[in-house]
């Protein structure tokens, strides 16, 4: 079976180093990475992932993940992928929810169990 794909979008190099390594390490998954939102809405037009992770605030251009999650779940339907965001702010994960996410994860949270089983319940069977 191959592995299951996940789109990371907006990460800095250093994020997204440590949660690939996490998540490689710890499932069978190929990590797809986007800069920006016109990267992510072109792969996510032309692919099928198990999990989207937004940052908060893309490090490359400035965009707002918030902005990004409101937009992608209003266009979605109850089959959709789905979205969690990456931040350690709570009034931000409270706002990613009431828009259509799954509740994410800090990035201080990374290793965490509760992390760690939230992914585990997406990027298993």
């Amino acid at each position: 079976m191959p592995p299951k794909k996940l789109l990371s979008i907006g990460q800095c190099c250093a994020d997204h180093s440590s949660i690939s390594r996490l998540l490689t390490q710890n499932f069978q998954i190929e990590i797809i990475n986007a800069d920006n939102s016109k990267e992510a809405e072109s792969l996510i037009s032309a692919g099928t992932f198990s999990l989207i992770l937004v940052n908060r605030i893309f490090d490359t251009n400035g965009e707002s993940g918030l902005a990004f999650i409101e937009k992608y779940c209003s266009q979605q339907t109850s089959t959709s992928t789905p979205i969690m965001l990456v931040s350690n702010f709570d009034d931000a994960q409270k706002d990613a929810v009431s828009h259509g996410a799954i509740p994410g994860f800090g990035k201080n949270a990374l290793t965490s169990s509760d992390t760690m089983l939230k992914l585990k319940n997406l990027l298993t069977d």
